[in-house]
């Protein structure tokens, strides 16, 4: 695990916690080490929060590796509870709450565990804010803290992405059994989410495609829906930090990251693999395709018997991989967002390849920053290009680097959480 960055470790005694009014965050993945898309947003949402308020942290964790995290994290906050998600038997958990209406996705998180220590916050602490990160959490927020007439606390949820309409694609892309369960689950998940914005202070979404896409899905409260984008860490996502190659490189690599259980991260790379990465290949033979990430599925780990297909599985650090590949990729037919693992790629001065759902909510233009492919033929001519043209290639990173200097820090997207939250780090 790579150690959290000097600036970014903070001690209660450094941040006047007695003197700050008391702020309670969700979110659905333990948050440390943010390896990953959803946790590396929670992370920097939860290292902005404790700069101003004493932050009482509920979280969950399915991955007992994931565990390691937890000092870090009780070291940054003033309270701090972790759930267990056990796979397969909380889906057996679940199933009353399913039977009885609840999206499967969300009764998941729910816990008695939870729901204890959250009254116990509010009894002995009465907190001013609530934020939450996904929708599948963002209940608690809802559902609880209600004062009878004493002022409530500010409830800013940040749904990230419209899940229902994740789930709308699933169905689109199953048959039988698992399109009906797509189908009920998309359904439910946006009852749900009109239900959370009519209750919630505000809703945020990483992108003003998404949030105008949830708005037009609302029947009221569209006021109440804005834009929270995503940032990325320029300090850890540095090209000189990682001067070591952390594989054995025989020719241009093209990387692809993300967790390698989630399925449109597996459809991506199962594409490129199959489609795009022999005709790559064949104009240039020595070169690699990489699978960065954890929990690659069986499917995922048969794709590193073909030539040139590297999976790596669980890594230290994603950035040092980036640090010397050719070219980033990000293949995503199913995309939500803002895509962390571009931004990353971006910030590592490496051009990019992506596709139109990828490219979402980022201001960058295909050609200068990055390259935007749709049908196989343009992905290898876009990725043969970059091996062939490594001043091109540079020059297109830099400048997706500056990109990312410029516009993309998480200080700059977080000023508009401070405005969401309006007056609550004032209350005493």
């Amino acid at each position: 695990m790579a150690p959290i960055p000097r600036r970014t470790q903070i001690n209660k005694s450094e941040i006047g916690r007695v003197s700050k009014p008391a702020l309670v965050f969700l979110c659905h993945r333990i948050p440390y080490p943010p390896i990953k898309g959803e946790r590396i947003t929670s992370f920097n949402l939860l290292r902005h929060l404790v700069r101003h308020y004493r932050v009482f942290l509920g979280t969950f964790c399915d991955d007992p590796a994931d565990l390691a995290g937890v000092e870090t994290l009780r070291g940054m906050v003033e309270g701090l509870h972790v759930g267990e998600i056990r796979k397969p038997w909380a889906f057996l958990a679940a199933l009353p709450r399913w039977l009885r209406g609840e999206p499967i996705s969300f009764a998941l998180f729910r816990s008695r565990g939870l729901d204890r220590w959250l009254d116990q916050v509010e009894a002995r602490h009465k907190p001013v804010a609530i934020v939450t990160h996904s929708s599948n959490i963002s209940a608690y927020a809802v559902d609880k803290f209600r004062r009878n007439g004493i002022q409530e606390p500010r409830r800013v949820l940040h749904f990230a992405d419209v899940d229902s309409e994740k789930f709308v694609a699933y169905a689109e892309r199953a048959s039988g059994l698992a399109k009906w369960i797509y189908t009920i689950e998309a359904r439910r998940v946006r009852r749900e989410e009109r239900r959370m914005t009519a209750l919630a202070d505000t809703v945020s979404l990483v992108t003003d495609e998404e949030a105008q896409l949830f708005r037009s899905m609302l029947d009221a409260h569209q006021d109440r829906v804005t834009t929270l984008r995503n940032g990325v860490d320029t300090d850890i996502f540095d090209p000189e930090r990682h001067p070591e190659a952390p594989f054995q490189r025989k020719g241009p690599a093209f990387v692809f990251t993300g967790a390698m259980d989630y399925a449109p991260n597996i459809e991506a790379v199962t594409w490129f693999a199959h489609e795009v990465f022999p005709g790559i290949r064949d104009a240039v033979p020595d070169a690699q395709f990489l699978i960065v990430g954890a929990k690659p599925t069986g499917n995922v780990q048969r794709l590193g018997d073909e030539p040139g297909v590297i999976v790596t599985g669980r890594v230290e650090s994603t950035a040092a991989y980036l640090a010397h590949a050719q070219a980033g990729v990000a293949p995503l037919q199913i995309a939500r967002g803002i895509q962390n693992k571009v931004l990353e790629a971006m910030a590592m001065a490496l051009p990019v390849v992506v596709s139109k759902g990828a490219m979402t909510g980022i201001s960058a233009t295909s050609g200068e920053q990055l390259i935007c492919a749709d049908a196989p033929q343009q992905w290898i001519d876009a990725c043969v290009s970059l091996a062939r043209n490594p001043g091109e290639a540079r020059r297109m990173g830099q400048a997706a680097r500056k990109l990312m200097l410029d516009v993309y820090n998480w200080e700059a997207q977080f000023a508009q959480l401070d405005l969401m939250l309006g007056s609550a780090a004032s209350a005493n």
